[in-house]
């Protein structure tokens, strides 16, 4: 009897190690399969010949020539690894985080990835992308069971002011694309609007005394017909700007976001490593 619930609870253990390795490998085509895509944007959107420096608003124009310095070489895609932690809620306790993202230039896309340790041996893995006007934001526990997922039209809002509060991880962008547009409105403060097929977001970006960008926050943050927060990074705040091959690239970055259910998700991670493809992938580790 005691030989056979062994043999029982070896072999539930075994059905759950397959579901779970099944499952990873399922979750990795996903990301991978965006990747893909994302790569393949990369390769045919076109990049103008040279980055331009914007001449107004008065504070974009400062941040971009400052972070910038002598480089007007276009860049088709940027690579970032990070670790940090990260808590659920105004109280909940810290977690560790690690992972990458991958941001394409020449059109509005990302695709992020992050596991979080949630205890020893159970871990979450996030995966959100924006990738050709699709979007999803992805929370799967053992990277297998779904936490808070949601891919619909409500996400793109989300996800587009998610890559453009992460620009100044890439400052070449704002002299080289079309799809982001600024108004002023003093000399510290500006209004950022991106646009992507037939979707935009307006986001407030505020500019500290040196010309760095110190935050990026979304303009509108609750839906205008629920009058719910609005899913996705409402806040992003920059910090530790270190050159990076000519650059001045913010290495600390925190931030703010609602999840799908309206819970509040608090991230801080610092940049590991920046690869920055033009013709062919050239790796800078800042590490």
């Amino acid at each position: 009897m005691i030989d056979l619930l062994v043999f029982g609870i070896l072999v539930w253990i075994a059905i759950v190690l397959l579901v779970i390795v099944a499952g990873s490998e399922f979750f990795a085509m996903m990301i991978e399969e965006q990747i893909r895509y994302l790569h393949l944007i990369v390769h045919y959107a076109p990049l103008p010949a040279i980055v331009c420096i914007p001449s107004r608003p008065e504070p974009v124009a400062r941040y971009v020539t400052w972070a910038l310095g002598e480089n007007r070489t276009p860049v088709g895609c940027v690579h970032i690894r990070f670790g940090g932690r990260r808590r659920y809620g105004k109280t909940g306790r810290w977690m560790d985080i690690g992972g990458e993202a991958f941001f394409s230039l020449a059109a509005p896309g990302f695709v992020w990835r992050a596991t979080t340790t949630y205890a020893p041996g159970i871990w979450l893995e996030t995966f959100d992308y924006h990738v050709d006007d699709k979007a999803g934001m992805n929370l799967n526990l053992l990277s297998v069971f779904p936490l808070n997922n949601a891919q619909n039209d409500a996400i793109k809002t989300s996800s587009l002011f998610r890559y453009l509060a992460c620009t100044p991880l890439f400052p070449m962008i704002h002299g080289s694309a079309g799809f982001i547009t600024w108004e002023n409105i003093d000399d510290s403060t500006a209004k950022a609007i991106i646009k992507d097929k037939g979707c935009s977001v307006e986001a407030i970006a505020r500019f500290n005394g040196r010309g760095w960008i110190e935050s990026i926050r979304m303009h509108d943050t609750t839906h205008p017909e629920t009058g719910r927060p609005v899913p996705g990074h409402f806040a992003t705040r920059f910090s530790s700007y270190t050159q990076v091959e000519g650059y001045w690239i913010p290495m600390q970055v925190d931030s703010d976001m609602i999840l799908p259910d309206g819970e509040q998700v608090t991230a801080e991670y610092s940049i590991t490593e920046i690869e920055f493809d033009t013709a062919m992938i050239t790796k800078r580790s800042v590490t």
